[in-house]
């Protein structure tokens, strides 16, 4: 038995190209270095604020609102790129919603999380024990760009 296959590699042409063009695109969510306020009456950025908050340090418990909320949006967030890549969206398009879409699950899992309360001094100082909502601009900082 003889089998014999046909192509034109157009196709895989155009597939190694929309590959590349992939390859060479990033979606990044968090707070970025030209837009990175300082926190009213402080010394640190928001950045700064936002590392103490995530990894936590001698005083203030982890509450990885960055990591847990990738980790837990994982397979959905690798669906919904697939899913715009079939679509035909370019590389900048694609990961420029994902971003979006990312931004908007930190936001709400800032709000949503189970986080370990405020301590009684912060919630004195705030009038809340809710944590990461302050004045609301840690939130509001959080931007995805495309790189």
């Amino acid at each position: 038995m003889t089998v014999s296959m046909q192509h034109n590699g157009n196709g895989l042409n155009t597939l190694a190209e929309r590959l590349a063009e992939l390859k060479a695109k990033s979606a990044y969510v968090g707070l970025p270095v030209d837009d990175n306020p300082f926190v009213d009456g402080s010394s640190i950025n928001m950045a700064t604020l936002a590392a103490v908050l995530e990894f936590g340090n001698e005083h203030i418990p982890s509450r990885p609102f960055l990591r847990q909320t990738l980790a837990e949006n994982q397979q959905k967030y690798t669906e919904f790129l697939t899913e715009l890549i079939r679509d035909g969206l370019d590389a900048e398009t694609a990961y420029g919603r994902l971003a979006e879409m990312v931004v908007g699950d930190v936001r709400s899992n800032m709000v949503n999380g189970s986080w370990t309360p405020n301590a009684k001094a912060t919630i004195k100082r705030k009038g809340s024990s809710k944590p990461l909502i302050d004045t609301g601009k840690l939130r509001q900082s959080i931007r995805g760009i495309v790189k």
